[in-house]
């Protein structure tokens, strides 16, 4: 059966071992309050990265015992995040999440060459995972945050990526679309080529696990109605587990919609570092925050 709710996710979560969770500057209350939440779930062990006197103070505005988390002492936002990364190199955590600090400041942290947190050769991506009210399951997508434009090569990782988060949450065989603007390849259209390419690409056994097809427009990729009134045939079959959009602007904006227009619930994750990282934004909630890191819990290496 496909996991419906991002509430499903916790309970798969509570059937893992626990994780250890590095949290990098955690100075604002709804990180703190999420790990909290995280804990109380028996999800993780945390530790929290930043300015040991004001996090302690926080927890106590807050009525949160501080003796639940380990607190390293790193007052400075660019230190703290380097130290959180130190940390997990020494193998210390199995899964980063982004308190206060800026994004900024984090990524430059991750893609320092010496002592960042990149894979060697990995291509850094953004996956978000939505609880939409009128579709039937989950739903993957990729990439509405960082690669502005990506190539061939970068939407066959994408693609790959997407396929292994989704076999993470239980999907033997995922369904994934590649997104265009038709089902029509279009030379014109370098989304559509590339979409065919992939597929073909699937087809012939280079692409493993997943039943993969593509150009798609979004409506044949999650409606069957569609399918059949344009008569188009798929092995997506309307029943899409995962999305590959061909650019940054339609997945953000695909995302943004979700969140706005049809009051979705979507959690992300970062995949390419050598442990899954969440990157959630300062005004993100903190069940949207506990929802992401029950996200790149499920998607960290088995202790």
């Amino acid at each position: 059966m496909p996991i419906k709710k991002l509430d499903d996710l916790v309970e798969l979560a509570k059937s893992k071992p626990k994780k250890r969770l590095i949290t990098a500057y955690a100075h604002d209350e709804s990180t703190i309050r999420a790990t909290q939440k995280a804990i109380d779930l028996n999800l993780v062990e945390t530790t929290l990265v930043g300015d040991k006197e004001f996090i302690i103070n926080l927890c106590k505005s807050i009525n949160i015992d501080h003796n639940i988390f380990e607190i390293v002492n790193e007052p400075d936002e660019l230190k703290a995040g380097q130290k959180a990364i130190e940390l997990i190199n020494a193998g210390k955590g199995d899964v980063l999440m982004k308190g206060l600090i800026s994004t900024d400041n984090l990524l430059r942290c991750v893609l320092n060459k010496e002592n960042g947190l990149m894979k060697p050769k990995a291509i850094l991506s953004h996956i978000s995972i939505a609880e939409i009210p009128n579709y039937h399951k989950l739903l993957i997508f990729t990439d509405p945050a960082f690669i502005p434009k990506p190539d061939l090569k970068q939407k066959i990782a994408l693609t790959n990526y997407v396929i292994d988060t989704i076999r993470k949450i239980g999907v033997e065989k995922p369904k994934v679309a590649l997104v265009s603007i038709s089902e029509k390849t279009n030379p014109k259209i370098s989304s559509t080529v590339d979409a065919a390419i992939i597929s073909k690409m699937a087809d012939r056994g280079q692409i493993k696990n997943a039943d993969v097809d593509g150009p798609l427009s979004v409506d044949l990729a999650i409606s069957p109605k569609s399918l059949k009134v344009k008569n188009v045939k798929s092995c997506v079959e309307g029943n899409a587990d995962g999305l590959v959009f061909p650019f940054i602007e339609a997945a953000n904006a695909f995302f943004k919609s979700l969140t706005y227009f049809a009051n979705a619930e979507i959690a992300s994750y970062i995949v390419g570092t050598k442990v899954p990282m969440t990157l959630s934004s300062r005004s993100d909630s903190e069940k949207s925050k506990l929802y992401s890191i029950v996200f790149a819990c499920l998607m960290a290496e088995e202790n």
